[in-house]
């Protein structure tokens, strides 16, 4: 593997390894997730990142857009999808 900082806030399998995870037909839903995960600050970010691992460790279930939604710092009510 090249001594190289990743792209992005994310190691460079995250996505590959998110989509195993993942729900099916919750691939749309999860990258938008991410895209307002990789714009939190490192705290934030760490924060997610640590309740992303919980749940994945919690339960061998499929993750669902909404689920990774409440595991980010500061959701909001107003994200896609909500109400």
């Amino acid at each position: 593997m090249p001594d190289q900082e990743p792209a992005g806030p994310f190691p460079e399998d995250f996505a590959a390894d998110l989509a195993r995870l993942l729900a099916p037909g919750e691939a749309e839903g999860a990258a938008e997730v991410m895209a307002q995960a990789a714009r939190l600050d490192d705290q934030r970010l760490g924060q997610f990142l640590d309740r992303f691992a919980h749940r994945v460790s919690a339960s061998a279930a499929p993750i669902t857009a909404a689920e990774l939604w409440e595991l980010l710092p500061g959701a909001r009510s107003d994200r896609p999808g909500a109400g």
